[in-house]
C-alpha cells in the first residue's frame, strides 16, 4: 500500500506537463541554437537562423547605438538588443532599462500585465555561471490597429551594458518564451 496516494495523482499530471513543455520546446519550426551576437556582451539562445542589426537609439536622452539579433519563427519574433551606455552609474542604468521597458510596451500600443524580478546567470568564458544580475521580467498585451500583440520580455543591465530579450507575438507563446528569455546569459 502507497503511504501517500496524493503523489501519485500528482505523477501523471507532473509528467503530461514536462512532456508538453518539452514538446513546444522542440517543436519542428524551433531550431534552438545558442549565439555569441558580436559586440553585444551576452550569449542567447534563438529559434532560428538570425538577423543582426544595429540602429542609433534615444533612450530618454541616452544617444546609443543598440545591435540586435533575432529570429521568427511563424507570427512570433525573438530578439535579443545590446547598448553601452556612456558610464556605469547605477541611475544611467536604470534610466537605460526604464527607456528599453516603457518603449517595447510603447511600440505594441501596450499595458503590461505583469512585472517580476529575474536573475540573469553571468558567465566566464567557458560558460560556467559565476554570478547573477537583476533584472526584471515584463509580460505586455496590446494592440496595433486590429492585431492583437502580446509581448514577454527581460531587461537587465551591468556595469556599461544594459540588454533586452523581446518575444512578441499575437498571443502569449509561454513555453518557447521561457525557452529563450531564461537563456539569456550575460558575459563576465
Amino acid at each position: 500500500m502507497n503511504p501517500r496516494p496524493g503523489l501519485r495523482q500528482l505523477r501523471a499530471p507532473l509528467a503530461a506537463a514536462a512532456c508538453a513543455l518539452a514538446l513546444a520546446a522542440c517543436a519542428p519550426d524551433y531550431n534552438w541554437r545558442e549565439i555569441r551576437p558580436a559586440g553585444a556582451g551576452c550569449l542567447v539562445m534563438l529559434p532560428g537562423k538570425p538577423a543582426s542589426m544595429a540602429r542609433p537609439i534615444d533612450l530618454d536622452g541616452l544617444a546609443v547605438t543598440m545591435t540586435m539579433s533575432g529570429a521568427r519563427v511563424g507570427e512570433h519574433s525573438f530578439t535579443v538588443g545590446a547598448v553601452v551606455l556612456p558610464d556605469a552609474q547605477p541611475g544611467t542604468r536604470e534610466k537605460a532599462v526604464a527607456a528599453m521597458r516603457s518603449a517595447m510596451v510603447r511600440n505594441i500600443g501596450g499595458r503590461e500585465t505583469e512585472a517580476t524580478e529575474a536573475a540573469v546567470p553571468i558567465v566566464d568564458p567557458a560558460g560556467r555561471t559565476t554570478a547573477t544580475q537583476p533584472g526584471v521580467r515584463v509580460e505586455a498585451s496590446g494592440q496595433l490597429g486590429d492585431r492583437r500583440l502580446h509581448l514577454s520580455a527581460l531587461f537587465v543591465a551591468r556595469g556599461e551594458r544594459a540588454w533586452q530579450a523581446v518575444v512578441i507575438g499575437p498571443e502569449r507563446d509561454a513555453a518557447n518564451a521561457q525557452v529563450f528569455l531564461e537563456s539569456l546569459r550575460i558575459l563576465d
